[in-house]
């Protein structure tokens, strides 16, 4: 008798716990919805307002704070440069300048007798990769590579590659720094979306009638140097233009903070 009391209590709390669960999966749904309703409205209102968008990601992605150090001369050992190139450094120490004294093809040619080749070939191998939305914000034909940390580019300038052209396309120079010593500070979490990161810039008027925005690519960007160490923390980085100027917008991509200068 005993044995069938206890069966049926545990039947009963097991049922409330059901209803329960079941609840707050509904409400939190409601509330999923609602935000994604709101930012529906709010893409909506850019739209109208001329406001060109790229096709933005809904999708969360994960990221952490990461320290770094900045490297000196010596991160040039896995670029060759041969003869036809002149090394210096920079004033603050932190990289390399390279001069080139006869300027470099833009398309590398295998038969060619100078062995002539473009940028990519120079940034890959140091563990570079071309960044279109540096790249963009130039005014002039520098192209920008970025280094990778942990699966994202850097976006500060102790972690890029810039390579000047003369008017003829070619190759005549680069400035390289390289961050070292990099490790994570936390465990991986959660940062917003591209479009959470749209919206932000939206409401923190960054972005107005007739703009156009790139696509947006999470980053990592410095913020603070403690103890011979920088700070990085994952942003998402737009390039905007108004119709007579372009600029850099960045989020930070854990709080949606302004980081925009």
């Amino acid at each position: 008798m005993q044995f069938k009391r206890i069966k049926l209590l545990m039947l009963i709390l097991f049922l409330l716990l059901d209803i329960f669960l079941f609840n707050w999966w509904r409400a939190g749904r409601v509330v999923n919805d609602q935000v994604t309703d709101a930012n529906v409205n709010i893409i909506d209102e850019m739209k109208n307002q001329k406001i060109r968008l790229p096709q933005f990601s809904t999708k969360v992605r994960y990221s952490s704070y990461v320290a770094a150090q900045r490297g000196d001369k010596q991160i040039l050992d896995k670029v060759s440069l041969g003869k036809n190139a002149t090394v210096s450094e920079p004033k603050d120490k932190n990289g390399v300048i390279v001069k080139f004294k006869t300027a470099k093809s833009l398309e590398r040619n295998e038969t060619s007798r100078d062995n002539e080749f473009d940028s990519q070939s120079i940034a890959a191998p140091a563990g570079y990769r071309y960044n279109n939305i540096l790249t963009l914000d130039k005014n002039n034909t520098d192209r920008v590579y970025s280094q990778h940390v942990f699966g994202l580019p850097v976006i500060s300038d102790y972690g890029i590659m810039t390579f000047q052209y003369n008017n003829v396309d070619k190759v005549t120079g680069f400035t390289q720094r390289k961050l070292i010593n990099i490790e994570k500070l936390r465990d991986d979490r959660a940062t917003i979306t591209e479009e959470e990161a749209i919206i932000a810039l939206y409401r923190y008027n960054e972005i107005g009638s007739g703009d156009r925005l790139s696509d947006g690519q999470l980053s990592y960007d410095t913020t603070i140097h403690v103890n011979g160490f920088d700070i990085y923390l994952p942003v998402w980085a737009f390039e905007a233009y108004s119709g007579h100027e372009k600029y850099i917008l960045k989020i930070n991509a854990f709080t949606g903070e302004n980081m925009s200068e």
